[in-house]
């Protein structure tokens, strides 16, 4: 199965801030109108013609990246919990600060994206990123050719360079 995996657009955070909000809350922020702009550009992508199902990440940014893409293209849609961002904090309680969670990442990159056990901060290693979102991805490969998935941008790296991949940006794997 070709995979099209596209990292979210554009978002903001203001609101969220303004709201007080940390951790998992952190992760409403919509896009901003240029990310609107740009998610409706991505979606005339003329590889939208192959993809029999898209994907998307529980996390707004996410969400409205890919209600964007429906809006232009007539392809089902579907949330998958499996497609979210790193995790800062993957006790499942995560209600660290924007400090904190930079900290997390900071010390997720000096370790090549392995948990250090004498860290400070519970982060989600890159091996757990990468089996997670196979797993979800496997779960569809017998049913369909082509999935295009809204994600993010460091579950992104896990296949592929270690490179940022731009808003939107396009990246193509194959599961088996």
């Amino acid at each position: 199965m070709k995979v099209y995996l596209i990292r979210h657009s554009e978002p903001t955070y203001q609101q969220v801030t303004t709201a007080g909000l940390t951790g998992f809350g952190r992760e409403l922020g919509s896009l901003t109108d240029r990310g609107i702009m740009l998610a409706q550009q991505c979606a005339q992508q003329p590889l939208f013609a192959q993809v029999q199902l898209i994907l998307s990440s529980p996390y707004t940014r996410a969400l409205q990246t890919a209600l964007e893409i429906v809006r232009f293209n007539d392809i089902p849609l579907k949330v998958e919990l499996g497609l979210h961002e790193w995790l800062p904090d993957n006790t499942g309680s995560r209600t660290d600060t924007d400090e904190q969670a930079a900290l997390a990442y900071k010390l997720y990159r000096q370790h090549a994206g392995e948990r250090n056990t004498a860290s400070s901060r519970p982060y989600e290693s890159a091996a757990e990123i990468k089996a997670r979102v196979l797993a979800t991805l496997n779960k569809y490969a017998a049913s369909y050719d082509y999935i295009a998935c809204v994600t993010h941008g460091e579950v992104m790296r896990q296949f592929g360079d270690q490179k940022d991949v731009d808003y939107c940006g396009v990246r193509v794997i194959t599961v088996d």
